[in-house]
Order: C-alpha cells, then sequence, then structure tokens
C-alpha cells in the first residue's frame, strides 16, 4: 500500500516536467532559428551599410572635385569679362572722343544742319512763360539733332522737345534738359545728349520764364501753349493757340542730317 502511494506521487511530480520538456524543446529550436535568420539581415544590412559609405564617399569625391572645377571656370570667366569690360570701356572712350572732336568741328565751323526760323532780332516780345509748337519747319531728312540755337534778347533757359505725328495727333518723343541760354544775339548751345530723328518731326521749345526769343507776326506758323510737355504725352495741333497770329520765331535746332 505504500508503495503504491510513493509511486503515485512520483507520478505527479515527473508528469508535469516531462510535458515541460515536450513543449519547451520546439520553442527553443524555433527561437534559435529566428535568431540565426536575424543575424543574417544584420550581416546584409550590415554589408548594405558598408557599401552605402563607400558610394556617399565617392559622391563626395566626385562633387569636390565638380566644385573645383566650378570655381576655376568662375575664375576664368570672370577674368575674360573684366578684361572683355575695360575694352569695350576703352573703345567707348575713344570712339565718344572721336565723335565729340568730329561734333565741336562741325560746331566751330558752322558746317552742321539747321532746322528753324529765320536767326535775326524781331520785333515783338513775349512777357510770359510759353512752350512753342513750330508747326512751319518739320524735320525734312532723318538725323541727329545736337543743339539748339536762337536770337536772344537775354538770358533764359529753354528745354527742347521732339514731337512725331501719329494720326491727328503729335507725340512727345524726346526732351532735352533745359539748356541755360547765359547772354544775348545769336547763340548756339548743345545738348548734353543727342537725339535720332525722323522726317515729319516736329520741333517744340518750353521756357520757364517769359520767351527771351523775340518773334514777327503773319510769316510763320509757331503755336503756343502754356502747359509743360511730358515724354509721352500728346497734343492737338487744333488746341494750341496763336494760329490765327502765324507767329515766326528765331528759334531752330542744328544737327546731322542725311
Amino acid at each position: 500500500m505504500m508503495n503504491r502511494t510513493i509511486l503515485r506521487r512520483s507520478l505527479m511530480v515527473f508528469t508535469p516536467l516531462l510535458l515541460t520538456a515536450c513543449v519547451t524543446q520546439p520553442d527553443v529550436q524555433q527561437l534559435r532559428q529566428e535568431n540565426a535568420e536575424l543575424e543574417r539581415e544584420v550581416e546584409q544590412a550590415s554589408d548594405q551599410i558598408s557599401e552605402l559609405r563607400v558610394r556617399e564617399e565617392q559622391l563626395r569625391t566626385e562633387l569636390e572635385e565638380r566644385e573645383r572645377i566650378i570655381g576655376v571656370l568662375r575664375t576664368e570667366k570672370s577674368s575674360r569679362v573684366e578684361e572683355s569690360t575695360e575694352l569695350r570701356g576703352l573703345v567707348r572712350e575713344f570712339v565718344q572722343n572721336q565723335i565729340d572732336s568730329y561734333r565741336g568741328f562741325l560746331f566751330q565751323a558752322d558746317l552742321l544742319d539747321y532746322v528753324g526760323g529765320e536767326l535775326v532780332s524781331r520785333s515783338q516780345r513775349g512777357d510770359e512763360a510759353l512752350t512753342l509748337v513750330d508747326l512751319a519747319h518739320p524735320i525734312p531728312n532723318s538725323g541727329t539733332l545736337t543743339g539748339v540755337a536762337g536770337y536772344f534778347e537775354a538770358s533764359g533757359e529753354v528745354a527742347v522737345s521732339v514731337l512725331r505725328p501719329v494720326g491727328e495727333q503729335l507725340v512727345v518723343v524726346w526732351q532735352s534738359p533745359a539748356v541755360v541760354i547765359e547772354q544775348s544775339g545769336e547763340v548756339r548751345v548743345s545738348f548734353p545728349v543727342t537725339v535720332g530723328v525722323e522726317p515729319g518731326d516736329l520741333l517744340a521749345y518750353e521756357f520757364s520764364g517769359p520767351v527771351p526769343v523775340g518773334f514777327d507776326r503773319g510769316t510763320g506758323n509757331t503755336r503756343f501753349r502754356r502747359a509743360n510737355l511730358t515724354v509721352g504725352s500728346t497734343i492737338d495741333p487744333d488746341e494750341l493757340k496763336g494760329a490765327e497770329e502765324r507767329r515766326s520765331y528765331s528759334l531752330g535746332v542744328f544737327g546731322l542730317l542725311n
């Protein structure tokens, strides 16, 4: 009886152990397999990381080389630009000096073309600031205007505008800075810059004070207005005053016309 009891107790102790051993052994094998798989994946990832690092180093080397080449090209281009800019500046200066010399010679020798009223003393004087539009002396040929001329009764300032007919209107296409007249009599003054003109262009003369140029009535077709002109603005000739007076002023422009 006692032996049976001991046997029964032994079975009760060893049976769970056997069951545990049966269950645990396959789990351990599976864990070992998964661990081995993970180790292979880690090894593959390490190989990929190594390859990427090598490629990164290659790309860094290539980038540094390209940056070096770009720097050299930039330096060479900058040098060529500086040389070209200096050369163009010298050429412009030479050409401008030649043009100024040529223009000065023509001016001194009175060989420039003139468009405008006769430069003589006239009987009538005005006492207000006006903008004069000369409709009697259109530009006959294309060319370049270089200055203004007039027979002045007193000192003053005058700005010259080029008017281009467009349909029934006159469009202001150019305007000179105010030119200072410092003496009376026949005076010619060059513009700071020249201007190209086309056949049919007309001239306007703007005075900030009383017009210091005399005029006669009945011999010309210079009209006037009191408002100033601006580049791009338009003028309707029919709205200008003085049509019935047919004024002629001692004003004109000079330059080189074809």
